[in-house]
């Protein structure tokens, strides 16, 4: 609950004057004997947290707590589809570090349908290679799933998607590690 807590006030700093300095004596959790203080969290930090991902372990000293043992990333770009089976992504990623990273996700409404991502490496407008697939997983509801590489710096890159099963709608965000 504290860190939900802290969330919803970093938010609320960068929506409001920038900088949250205080709470209102009335507006102050109930404190508790493991309750960790609340953080200040400047508009800049916070803009600097794009996206984390529970998995990776990047420590970033004088972040807000639920991010110091997370990896950050930028994101790229970010689409969905409506319903269907297969899904060639026609943009085109750069890749702006050493590591990119799809995240993708359908909805499948309890049918066991699975979703397969394929990145691939741009050679020429007309033709890719395949890097990295990411095996078939369960749509489930609405769940992430994650396909990670080594990439080259400057390269394009692209993604497809294919289901097994029936046409569901798929989203996905293009990420590279800061």
């Amino acid at each position: 609950m504290q860190d939900r807590y802290r969330t919803i006030l970093g938010i609320a700093a960068v929506c409001g004057a920038g900088l949250l300095t205080a709470l209102p004596a009335q507006a102050q959790p109930a404190k508790s004997h493991h309750a960790a203080p609340i953080q200040a969290v400047t508009a800049v930090q916070a803009r600097s947290v794009v996206v984390a991902h529970p998995g990776d372990a990047a420590a970033a000293p004088g972040l807000p707590t639920p991010v110091q043992a997370q990896g950050r990333w930028i994101n790229l770009g970010h689409d969905s589809h409506t319903p269907t089976k297969a899904w060639w992504v026609k943009r085109q990623y750069k890749s702006r570090s050493k590591t990119l990273q799809v995240v993708f996700r359908c909805w499948d409404g309890g049918d066991k349908t699975k979703i397969i991502a394929e990145l691939r490496r741009v050679i020429t407008r007309d033709v890719d290679w395949p890097v990295k697939d990411s095996g078939y997983r369960s749509c489930g509801n609405g769940v992430k799933h994650y396909l990670k590489i080594k990439a080259k710096k400057g390269t394009n890159y692209t993604v497809s998607f294919f289901l097994k099963g029936h046409k569901h709608t798929i989203e996905y965000w293009m990420q590279n590690e800061l």
